[in-house]
């Protein structure tokens, strides 16, 4: 990897406009491709992640590079991975993540998936005429109304009923998004928060021809992404199967990093800013549509037991035990290693004590994970992270500080770094502040990119 070039190449973008990672206007923004089959929490820009990859690529001796995203969440840093032709890892800690991650990087035959989408077609008007118990599980009556209820039971078992697991795989991901739209959760924020009573009572949807239409998209949107893995080479002569090879880890990164022998060359990726329940709910986002589908069908490794409460996916994530029980010396320890985070934590502890044990569990575990990832980077390997700098008691958390100087214990050298406007926010910009008192403070409106090398 020629670094000065690689320096020199992302310089010269960032200086050619202020904006130019902004990624806005002329469909810069656009989820193409499969990108767009199924929201999810503080998805990436797939554009600007292509652009990033193509720049690292482009300075790299190494034209069959292996590319890892510890925190792959929608697959976004992974679809484009097989874009380039490369070997591809994901983890993910949620289940959900881990559905979109397996059903954007499977190749299915299109013929195949079309017949299968006439057939659950079939099988929806068969089973609308039937009577069928209701799917049911604890507070369902709450988030969605009867009609719902009805509708989605119909969806569900008509995708039980395919017998291949790729196409049902599929069809998940296109229901997942129904059950979003169709739920009584507010879609103002990823938390869950009840309509109205009004909103409620004047639910309209149907779910069932909503289910068809979305299917039609991501189908379509499915072709696009197969005729274009296909047409620049990157399938094999039986044209379904990808040329590299494609892992998806259903897990907690740093146990699969402190076990796995495989080393990596690159990895692109957007860790979390803080623990998921004052940050970015992804456990709580997906609980719900994680109650409807049949939870064998994701993973093997899948634990229903996570489904039991709506905080126990985020309770799994970085950060996500942070009782003074776990407030250990050893994970107070990682304040040594960061005088910024240090500092941080001081003026913090005065006006706002119970967010402390928050922040500091949370980048101890962080630097767990970046001890462990340290040691599966190859010599001259390259990560380009997506970073945002939350705030706690309207106190910036300077993460991209925080990076650098913990990296520093493990060998990761900053090349370079730069900055963009975060575009079509679902997260209001004004947010409740997190000290004693209820006030508001603003979110962050940036996010940062750092591009470090593993030294020799």
């Amino acid at each position: 990897m020629n670094l000065e070039n690689l320096k020199s190449k992302f310089n010269q973008l960032t200086l050619e406009s202020e904006d130019h990672w902004d990624y806005r206007g002329n469909n810069k923004s656009e989820r193409d491709y499969v990108h767009g089959f199924c929201t999810y929490p503080a998805m990436m820009v797939p554009k600007m992640q292509r652009e990033i990859l193509q720049v690292c690529l482009e300075q790299s001796k190494n034209k069959h590079l292996k590319l890892l995203d510890p925190f792959a969440g929608s697959g976004t840093i992974l679809v484009e991975g097989m874009l380039q032709g490369l070997d591809i890892v994901g983890i993910d800690i949620n289940p959900l993540a881990v559905l979109l991650c397996k059903v954007k990087t499977t190749i299915i035959d299109p013929k195949v998936l079309k017949q299968h989408t006439n057939n659950i077609a079939c099988e929806i008007n068969r089973l609308k005429m039937s009577q069928i118990e209701h799917h049911s599980f604890d507070g369902i009556e709450k988030w969605f109304t009867h009609q719902a209820i009805t509708d989605l039971t119909i969806l569900r078992n008509a995708i039980i009923k395919d017998g291949d697991i790729n196409i049902r795989r599929f069809f998940w991901a296109t229901f997942c998004e129904v059950i979003r739209i169709v739920s009584n959760s507010r879609d103002c924020t990823y938390k869950l928060h009840i309509k109205e009573k009004s909103d409620i009572d004047g639910y309209d949807k149907d779910a069932i021809n909503l289910f068809l239409k979305t299917l039609s998209f991501n189908v379509d949107k499915y072709l696009t992404f197969y005729n274009k893995l296909k047409s620049t080479g990157k399938l094999k002569k039986d044209g379904v199967s990808y040329k590299g090879k494609i892992k998806i880890v259903l897990g907690d990164s740093i146990s699969y990093l402190n076990h796995t022998k495989q080393k990596f060359d690159l990895i692109l990726t957007s860790p979390p800013y803080g623990d998921n329940h004052t940050t970015v709910s992804y456990g709580q986002y997906s609980i719900m549509p994680l109650r409807w589908i049949q939870c064998s069908d994701i993973d093997d490794a899948f634990d229903e037991r996570m489904l039991y409460t709506l905080n126990g996916i985020d309770n799994l994530s970085l950060g996500g035990k942070s009782t003074n029980r776990t407030m250990t010396k050893k994970r107070k320890s990682v304040l040594e290693k960061s005088a910024t985070l240090k500092n941080q934590s001081e003026e913090i502890m005065v006006i706002a004590k119970k967010q402390v044990n928050k922040l500091i569990a949370f980048y101890s575990d962080y630097d767990s994970f970046l001890s462990a990832i340290s040691k599966k980077m190859n010599s001259n390997a390259i990560s380009v992270w997506t970073l945002g700098n939350r705030k706690i008691a309207k106190q910036e958390i300077l993460m991209n500080k925080i990076m650098i100087e913990l990296c520093d214990h493990y060998k990761l050298s900053l090349v370079t770094s730069f900055t963009r406007k975060i575009l079509n926010k679902r997260m209001p910009e004004i947010c409740a502040y997190t000290a004693e008192s209820t006030k508001s403070q603003s979110t962050m409106t940036r996010e940062h990119i750092l591009v470090f090398t593993k030294d020799i």
